[in-house]
């Protein structure tokens, strides 16, 4: 995304003030006076002293500026997976077996904030400005949008992966068949309600939510000309509906290849080696531990970049639940959906089989083979996992791989 130029960044347009007692802005924030939310010194004559305690982010600290109007949202917004973390800290824990917020890992808890923290999302990083990791700087003179904008806050997090599936960048890929520009955007799948949290609800995980408030396909594609669409033609009946004895995830035949990433490691770092196009279909290990997914047998599965030292620089030199806890292959609904993809077309009087049935597609043994010499690095001979021996990845993966 274009950065914004030093002026764009600060630039408070005229319709958003309250400019005298006979014109009151539209957006009831711009008749606040600025103080209100940003403080500084309202007495100043110049701009060194006014901006003496300036808050640059106040919806960072919503308990003082958003919960008074805004009390129902403030609520929820504790438990939002964008506010919390939650998922950071849980997949944390339950591979090293301890959570970093414990006492005596102050360190551990600082590391994490002044690195990983940056993706931490306040009101106003959706609502007037875009997040602070893309730059910052008001995205519409300072006013307030009731709905994000998908590029400028959506997308400028969610880009590398979500963006570009759902948009068709990649190469030969086309866009989710749901893109409309201009029309159906984020929002026209995953409501406030998801993303604002529930104040009953405190999650881990983004898969954690029930379907009262999670998106799903079905929510949308449930009946065509009173027909149930499971039932719509044989395919859905075999596999979606699971009159073969086998069912599943939606994205499993209408998804096409999406991003996966090797390795990844903190203390700047980041992701060590290219990130690629791959589709794989694994078993759902998710099926006897979540109420929202337990209906399918396989799903779509994306290699996410955990290693067992990935906390090294951090003084974690390894996490001991590491291929005891979690898959590095987990679930993911790619957001790039067509009718009609490599899985659902075969010629004529051929089987589904064909196209999809002992293909590559399947997580394998194999697939994990590939990563023993993954990122391999010519001048420090390490791999992108900064180990040779796979096997702890290979157990890690027990219940996704389809032998």
């Amino acid at each position: 995304m274009v950065p914004l130029e030093p002026w764009k960044r600060v630039y408070i347009n005229d319709d958003f003030l309250s400019i005298n007692d006979d014109f009151l802005s539209e957006d009831k924030h711009g008749n606040i006076e600025c103080n209100w939310c940003h403080e500084g010194n309202e007495n100043a004559t110049n701009k060194l002293d006014a901006h003496e305690g300036l808050i640059t982010f106040p919806s960072e600290y919503p308990e003082y500026t958003c919960k008074g109007c805004h009390e129902e949202e403030h609520a929820n917004n504790k438990t939002s997976l964008h506010n919390s973390q939650e998922g950071y800290f849980e997949r944390f824990k339950i591979r090293a077996g301890y959570d970093m917020r414990d006492d005596g890992h102050a360190h551990l808890l600082q590391e994490f904030k002044d690195e990983c923290g940056v993706c931490h999302t306040s009101c106003g990083q959706c609502h007037v400005s875009r997040p602070i990791t893309v730059g910052s700087g008001l995205n519409w003179g300072h006013e307030f949008r009731r709905t994000p904008d998908l590029t400028t806050n959506c997308t400028a997090c969610h880009g590398s992966r979500v963006g570009e599936e759902y948009t068709g960048a990649h190469e030969g890929l086309q866009p989710d068949v749901h893109y409309v520009p201009n029309a159906k955007r984020c929002e026209f799948c995953h409501k406030a309600s998801e993303l604002h949290g529930n104040a009953e609800n405190d999650r881990t995980y983004r898969y954690d939510e029930n379907k009262t408030t999670g998106i799903g396909c079905e929510q949308c594609h449930y009946k065509k000309d009173d027909i149930l669409v499971e039932e719509i033609n044989g395919y859905h009946s075999q596999h979606w509906k699971g009159d073969s004895g086998v069912t599943l995830t939606c994205q499993v035949c209408h998804s096409q290849p999406y991003k996966n990433c090797n390795g990844c490691h903190v203390a700047g770092s980041g992701i060590t080696g290219s990130s690629y196009l791959t589709f794989e279909i694994g078993k759902n290990y998710l099926k006897s531990t979540n109420d929202r997914y337990k209906n399918y047998d396989y799903i779509t599965v994306r290699h996410i970049p955990i290693a067992p030292n990935t906390f090294e620089p951090w003084g974690v030199d390894d996490l001991p639940d590491f291929e005891n806890s979690e898959p590095t292959w987990k679930l993911t609904t790619p957001h790039n959906i067509k009718l009609w993809t490599p899985q659902t077309t075969v010629e004529e009087g051929q089987s589904c089989g064909i196209s999809c049935h002992d293909t590559s597609y399947y997580l394998t043994d194999e697939d994990i083979e590939l990563y023993e010499n993954a990122n391999y690095n010519e001048t420090t001979g390490e791999t992108g996992y900064g180990y040779d021996d796979i096997s702890r990845e290979r157990k890690a993966n027990k219940n996704v791989i389809i032998n």
